[in-house]
Order: C-alpha cells, then structure tokens, then sequence
C-alpha cells in the first residue's frame, strides 16, 4: 500500500517522499483502527485511535495542503461520541468537552483556563485514560508534577524526534531513500517556479480551510457522518466547507484518488455537490415552467445583444463615413499644410534676408542725407555772412578796419553777382511786383553742382548692387507681394489671424525706400516725380484686389488691407519728408515752402490714416515748428539806425533796409501757409509773435516815419499774407491788434489834402481786417 500511493504520489508530483512515507503510515493506523472494531477490542482501539491521531497531528503542518487533518479531526470527534454512548465506552473524563467547546468558539483562553486543562489532562494520564497526542506536554518518569512546553520543547529539525519510531534499524536507510526519492521527483517534475507558486497558494488555501475547520466540525456533528467501517459517503456539507477543494486543481484531484484508498468508495464528495440546485418541483409543469423561465431570460439576453450589435453597426457605419471624409479631406489639408510649411520658411528666409540688407540700406540713405545737410548749411552759413558784412559794411558804428577784409570783398562781388543775375532773370519773366529780398539766395556754382551729382549717382550704383546676391523671390518686390496674395486668397481666416496686414508696410518699406533713396521734391529743377505716379505704388496699389469679386462697401470696410497705401505713406513717405526738412528745407524759400505744404495737405486729404495721433506726422510737424523757429532766430534782421541815415533812397543802408525787411516779410508769409496744416497757436507763436510783433511792426513804424507812402505799400503786404479767415472775420481778430493800432497812428501822420487816397487805403485795410468802426471814423475825420 505504501508502495502504491508513492507511486501515485510521484506522478501527481506534488509532495515529498516524507510526506508520502507519513500518509501511508496514517492510512496503515486507520486500517488497523478499523480492524480492532470489528473484533471489540473498543478499549485498544482508542487507544489506537489516539495514538495514530496524536502523529498525525504533530505532522498537521506538513498535511495541511491534503486537507487530511480537518477530516481526521472530524472522524475523531463522531467516534469519540459513538463509542461513549455505547455500552463498552471508554472511561474518559468528560470534563474537557466545555474547554473544547469555548477552543472552538474562538475564544482565547487565559492562563487559569490553561492551567486548569493541563490538570485536567495530567489526571486523565495518571489514570490512563489517555494518551498524549504531541510530546508538549508529558509526564516526568517518577515525578508526580506537570511538565510546562518550555521545559519540554523540541526541535522539529531534530530527525526522529517528533515521530514514533516503526522501523528502528532501517531508519537511516529509510531517510536516505526518501532524499533519493524527493531529489529525483524535483529533478522529473515542474522547475522550481512552478512549486514556489504551488506552495504560495497552498499556503493561502491552508489558511483558508483552518478558519472552516472548527466550523465544519460542528456541521459535521449535526449532519451525521457515516461511520468508516460502513463505508458511506462525506455529506455535501464537508465539501462546502472546504475540505475537498483545498489547493488547486491539482491538488483536489490528489485528494479525491487516495479518498477511496482510506474509505474503501469511489469518492467521498459527490459530483453533484457544486452543481446547481435540485428543482422542487418534478411534475410536467414545473419543467414547462423553468423552460419557459429559460426561454425567457434567454430571449432577453438575445435582445440585449441584438441591441448591442446594432449600437456596433450604428458605430461602424460612423468610422466608415469618418473614414471617408478623412479621406476626401486628407488631399486639401495635405496641400494647405505643405503650403504653411513652404509660407513660413519663405518669411524665415525674408526675415534674415531684410535684417541683413536694411542697415546697407540705411546706410545709403544717411550717405544722401549727408550730402543735403552738407549742401544745405553751406547755403544758409553764406547767406548770414552775407548778412553780417552788409550790416558791418553800413552801420556807422563798424570800425574802418573791417572794410579794408579781403575776404570780405571777395564775398561781397560774389554776392552782388548773383543778385545781378537773379534780376536779369526777373527781368526775362517780367515780373515787376518784385522786391529785392523776395528771391532766395541758393544759386550754386556748376562745379560743386557737377560734384553732388557725381556723388549721387555713385551711391544710386551702390544701391543697385545691394540685392545682386539675393534670389528674386527676396528682391523684387512684385514677387514677394504674389507670395502673401496667395496666402490671402487661400485662407483669409489665418491671414488676418497671423496680422499680416500690420507687418506688410515693415516688410514693403526697405524696398520702397531703396527706390525713393534720392527722391528729393523740394530740390530745385527736379525730375522726382510725384509719389502716386512711382513704381511701387502703381504696383501696391492694387494689392489684395485679385480675390475680390464684388464692390460691396461693407466687404471693402472688413477688408484688413485697406489702409495697405495710408500706412505706407504714413510709415516711409513721410519718415523721408522728415530727413528732408531737417537736411534740405529752407523756409526762406518759397518754392521748397510751397512744395512742402502742397505735399502735406495733399497727403492728409487723401490718406485717412495720418491722423493727429500719428507720430511720424508729429514728429514731421515738429521738424518743421523747429526749422522755421531756428530761421527766425538766426535768419532775420532789420537794422535800426537812426532816421537820418534813411534820408537818401538809394544809399546803402536804405537798400540794405528795404532789403532785410522783404526778407522779414517773405518769412511771414512762408510761416502764414501753414495755417490749417499746423494748430493755430503755432501760428500765432511763430508768424505773429515772433515775426509780425517784434520784427516787421517796428520796422513799419520806422518807414512811416520816413516815408508814410512806403509804409502803407509795406502794410498792405503784410495784410495780404495773412490768412483769409483772419482779415474776414467780425471784429478785429486777436491776433492783429497790434496791426490795428500801427493803422491808426499812420492815418493821422497823412496829410488829407495831399494823401486822400493813401488815406482811404487804410479805411480799406481797417476793414479788411475786421476793424470797421475804427475805419468809419477816420473816413468820417479825415474824408
């Protein structure tokens, strides 16, 4: 038999030769148990009973996975119970069942409680009603007193010591064999993986059965368990209990093959324990019933899932049309994507192409600029030395050493030529109304004419080989203007989006101002056209008009380009008039003057976004208040020497006089054109104040002392120079009260009978200026 089941046991290769060797040993102690009954030998078979059930106790550990020692511990309690209710029953003391019962329980016990079952336990050995099933606690030979566990503990590494010796002699051969034997069942059976992973589970699943065990036992005690001998089967309610199904399925297979071996039936668990319920009802009926309960819930599952395949075909026919839309999109949004891709390496590109040719750009532009300014300031410094040496030439309080300079004669025959020449000028035109002090004074030598051309044209050749290096999708501007014009037609959304309308005029700019880099309105006899007629304009002017059908207003109104040609006026233009006013302008003349403000009027009107907020025409119009306010300052003088010297018309101090008062006069009027492009107390600071109060007031004061006629002539030029919302207003205007008043006093130094038409002159001029009460009274007085 032992031979047997250690066959049996290395095929299932599960357990190890000791635990083989132990279960055949338990399964020889039940045979013989079992034989001692029938013979009625109650009395050994007990103790036999007890004896077999102790080791197999002290090996409970080891079998735990079997499931083997719940079914002993069960088996022990039935007996226990049939052989005391019959007639031979042991004379066991009965006194431990109540302490077994509160061990069940689970409560734990205390020390009194522990104390008295050993006492209990020692009696029953005295007596020998009862043998000890583990060796903690045992009886001293020839002691009378109770052995504690710790003075009789054992080591369970110590081979032999825990278990009843059977075979003395053959014991160390018997070990050796078992080793032989668990050696070779490793090395045949599954890796050590496998039985690391078997054991954890074991472990757990033994954990689980202890817990069922004290439960099972009693279940078992009510249920009734066949007695062995009769060979009967486990009741379902071992197996609910846990007791055949510990382990995995291997192991309960185990069990299930070696229950026949110690029960003498084919199994100790019916197969029908885990199945379902047995119907109540066996009739026709009662079977309609539950197939129709069966149909039904069938049906219903059947539903659900005809539900749920239908929710799937719902779901692909979705990723089928998402698919295909995906598809019929993919093309499209491959194109735009390469498009973006193609957009913005091309403005990469642009970017690090403008940043390194705008400073060669603007380097030119100051090279221009430079000889303006140079041009310039040799103009204005000759013609104040020209000033200067008049005034020292005819004032009686110059020293005789001046006259006697030899660079100042040179000058002066320099400048009595070209005045020469201007009137002989005036003189082919025919213009009489002329004054000598009305023309400017800029006329140039041909060499030094000669000169700045040559410099001119040397920096337009610089400018030209500026972009030589430079693709033509980088240097002409029509090429750069189609690549953001397709980008607008392609997608209007992200074009305004990315703000591109905001960035065209800076990336325009550099190349409309290499094309205006010698554009020059206010030189004299220049061929610079006008800005609408240049080449970028005609060209940027129709930006953005290729992908517009209609003329709706309220389109052209969202139109993010529709200042595309105020900006660029506004941001380069008018950048470029500012250079020009600082290095060119002279506002004492009257050609470049009207130029300028014909330019800057034009421009307000026709481009909305030069606004006063603007600040490139704010820092232009502060160019210009500086320009005229420095003229004022270092250009204009009147000499005021006593009225005697004035006697003779043609002298020298009289010319020089009637010279620098015209030049005085000129000033004002240039000053006047700027009214309604500059504020109206700009004006009056400038022409008024600056001009009319403290230079030419005094200067008529003093002709009317000498000669009343060519003061009244003086007068009426500097009435006819003021603004005509001025001189028609009601009432004099507050800026001409000083006018009035000089008017007034000229009238009384007319003599009525000689002077009746100068005097009705100034009636006229009263009027014209607002004051016509003061011109009734004097019409009234003197006429």
């Amino acid at each position: 038999m032992i031979s047997c089941i250690t066959y049996y046991a290395h095929r299932v290769g599960k357990y190890t030769q000791e635990h083989i060797t132990t279960l055949g040993t338990i399964v020889l102690l039940l045979f013989m148990m079992c034989s001692v009954c029938l013979s009625g030998m109650h009395y050994y078979l007990q103790a036999s009973f007890r004896m077999s059930l102790g080791f197999a106790l002290s090996m409970g550990e080891r079998l735990r996975p079997l499931g083997l020692v719940q079914v002993i511990q069960i088996q022990m309690t039935r007996f226990q119970a049939n052989t005391s209710s019959g007639p031979k029953g042991p004379k066991a003391p009965q006194s431990l069942d109540p302490w077994k019962k509160i061990l069940q329980s689970g409560q734990i016990p205390d020390a009194n409680m522990i104390h008295a079952i050993r006492k209990q336990r020692q009696q029953a050995r005295e007596q020998g009603d009862m043998i000890p099933i583990d060796d903690t606690v045992r009886l001293e030979e020839g002691k009378g007193r109770l052995v504690r566990d710790d003075d009789n503990d054992r080591s369970d590494d110590e081979e032999g010591s825990s278990r009843m010796d059977f075979a003395v002699n053959q014991q160390a051969r018997d070990r050796q064999q078992r080793q032989e034997a668990f050696n070779a069942a490793q090395d045949d059976g599954t890796d050590n993986s496998d039985h690391e992973r078997e054991w954890e589970k074991q472990q757990l699943q033994k954990a689980r059965a202890s817990t069922k065990a004290a439960g099972c036992e009693g279940e078992a005690s009510q249920d009734g368990l066949p007695d062995p001998s009769t060979g009967g089967p486990f009741p379902a309610s071992l197996d609910n209990c846990g007791l055949a199904g510990v382990g995995n399925g291997s192991s309960s297979t185990s069990v299930s093959q070696m229950e026949p071996t110690l029960w003498g039936q084919e199994s100790l668990i019916p197969a029908s324990s885990s199945a379902l319920p047995r119907p109540a009802n066996y009739q026709a009926e009662g079977i309609i019933k539950r197939l129709q309960d069966s149909r039904t819930s069938l049906e219903e599952v059947y539903r659900r899932h005809q539900k749920e395949a239908d929710t799937v075909i719902d779901d692909l026919v979705t990723c089928k049309s998402t698919i295909s839309r995906c598809s019929l999109e993919q093309h499209p949004l491959t194109s735009i994507f390469q498009f973006y891709q193609d957009i913005r390496g091309y403005v990469t590109d642009l970017r690090d192409c403008l940043n390194e040719k705008v400073p060669q750009i603007g380097g030119l532009e100051e090279q221009v600029y430079a000889l303006y300014r140079q041009r310039a300031q040799k103009m204005v410094q000759r013609r104040r030395q020209d000033v200067r040496d008049q005034n020292d030439e005819f004032s009686p309080f110059a020293g005789k050493g001046a006259l006697g300079d030899e660079y100042r004669t040179r000058r002066a025959a320099e400048r009595e030529g070209r005045r020469t020449r201007r009137r002989r000028e005036r003189e082919k035109r025919g213009d009489s109304n002329h004054h000598d002090g009305m023309s400017t004074d800029d006329e140039e030598s041909q060499s030094e004419i000669q000169l700045m051309q040559t410099e001119l044209e040397h920096i337009a050749a610089e400018a030209r080989k500026i972009f030589e290096d430079v693709e033509d999708d980088f240097s002409q501007l029509k090429r750069i203007m189609t690549r953001f014009e397709e980008w607008r037609g392609k997608d209007r959304p992200t074009y305004s989006d990315a703000y591109v309308s905001y960035n065209l005029p800076k990336i325009f700019a550099p190349y409309i101002r290499l094309q205006m880099l010698l554009w020059n309105p206010l030189m004299k006899d220049s061929e610079s056209v006008e800005v609408e007629r240049m080449k970028w304009f005609n060209l940027l002017l129709l930006y953005g008009t290729g992908d517009t059908t209609d003329d709706d207003p309220h389109s052209l109104r969202e139109d993010p380009d529709r200042k595309l040609m105020s900006h660029l006026v506004e941001k380069v233009v008018l950048v470029k008039l500012k250079e020009l006013v600082g290095c060119w302008w002279d506002p004492l003349s009257h050609t470049q003057t009207v130029r300028l403000v014909n330019l800057m009027r034009h421009y307000a009107e026709a481009y909305p976004s030069l606004s006063p907020s603007s600040k490139p025409l704010r820092e232009l119009t502060h160019a210009i208040i500086n320009k005229i306010r420095d003229a004022i300052d270092n250009d204009i003088f009147i000499p005021m020497f006593p009225k005697n010297v004035y006697d003779n018309k043609n002298s020298g101090v009289s010319l020089f006089f009637q010279r620098q008062f015209w030049v005085a006069w000129k000033l004002l009027s240039s000053t006047l054109m700027w009214h309604k492009v500059l504020s109206d107390s700009v004006i009056h600071d400038l022409a008024v104040r600056s001009l009319l109060n403290l230079y030419l007031l005094p200067a008529l004061n003093l002709a009317a002392e000498i000669n009343p006629t060519d003061a009244l002539d003086k007068c009426r030029n500097v009435i006819n120079a003021l603004p005509r919302s001025w001189v028609k207003s009601e009432g004099t205007h507050v800026f001409l009260g000083r006018l009035e008043d000089f008017l007034i006093k000229l009238s009384e130094k007319l003599d009525p009978t000689t002077h009746s038409p100068a005097l009705k002159e100034v009636c006229d001029l009263l009027k014209s200026i607002g004051a016509t009460t003061q011109a009734e009274k004097i019409a009234y007085k003197y006429l």
